[in-house]
């Protein structure tokens, strides 16, 4: 959600792994975000999955901070 309106919201049924979160993000968040037209701030916790190296150089490599 941000100024410019909401994204589309998606369910993950079960558990997921950094390369199934990292699959997430590439195919449905960043497409989401780029629909909003704005800069936004994704927030997300430390979860491992969420910091594992991978994760932060793919959010470095499309600028989401």
């Amino acid at each position: 959600m941000s100024a410019a309106g909401t994204g589309e919201l998606r369910f993950i049924e079960g558990n997921t792994d950094s390369i199934m979160y990292r699959t997430f993000l590439k195919q449905n968040m960043m497409p989401s975000l780029q629909k909003l037209g704005r800069t936004a701030v994704f927030q997300h916790d430390n979860e491992p999955k969420h910091t594992t190296k991978m994760t932060i150089a793919l959010l470095r490599k499309v600028q989401v901070k």
